[in-house]
């Protein structure tokens, strides 16, 4: 008799077989073959009962919390409780349990930062009603999700440090400096141009040095 709980049945028909050369079943064969890799654990040595944590059913609320990220869920989808797979996570012989829950829990995380920068870039759909009808919708984009993506990915153009290097920065600072470069630029090009007009080698330019260097002086 089949226990519709226990993971290694199911009640129905069974599903049809991947197609090999369906790019969509490619895809998912190659996702879930990515999860077990990382998620691949020696099981907690429990007693065998068919509706508690066998080996099965262990490997399978860890693949299963990959994909959700959600304990509650991932217990749910093994016919489990919540309590139960924390009780067995803090069993002393559960330790490569712990890890695969841990590597499991740091691919939702990636997935959810790629559910983030998706909405950062495409937006979110907002309806619009109009006389109790929807008549359209928009996009809203959160400016503040955006910032924080740029400040974590990129922190050395984006960081928070900018922001009081910005504060101690002179209003005409980029203006000066730009200034500054296209009068040495213009200048090492017109002596250049002079050594050639002689027939003499092109002068070595002259070294740059930081604001307040001793050799500046």
């Amino acid at each position: 008799m089949e226990n519709p709980s226990d993971p290694r049945t199911a009640p129905g028909d069974a599903p049809a077989d991947p197609d090999p050369t369906d790019p969509g079943d490619i895809a998912s064969l190659e996702q879930n073959e990515h999860i077990r890799e990382l998620t691949a654990f020696g099981p907690v040595p429990v007693r065998y009962r068919h509706d508690g944590w066998v080996p099965d059913r262990q490997l399978a609320f860890v693949e299963a919390l990959a994909e959700c990220g959600c304990v509650d869920e991932a217990a749910r989808a093994v016919g489990m409780s919540r309590n139960a797979a924390y009780a067995l996570r803090r069993r002393d012989d559960a330790q490569a349990f712990r890890l695969a829950w841990d590597a499991a829990t740091d691919m939702a995380v990636g997935r959810l930062a790629d559910a983030a920068l998706s909405r950062a870039i495409n937006g979110v759909a907002v309806p619009i009603f109009h006389g109790g009808e929807q008549v359209g919708e928009r996009r809203d984009y959160d400016e503040r999700l955006t910032m924080f993506l740029l400040r974590y990915r990129d922190p050395l153009r984006y960081g928070k440090w900018l922001d009081r290097l910005d504060a101690r920065q002179r209003q005409d600072g980029p203006a000066g400096i730009f200034a500054v470069r296209v009068a040495r630029m213009l200048r090492a090009a017109w002596r250049s141009f002079d050594a050639a007009w002689r027939g003499e080698s092109a002068p070595t330019p002259a070294p740059e040095y930081l604001s307040g260097d001793p050799r500046d002086e």
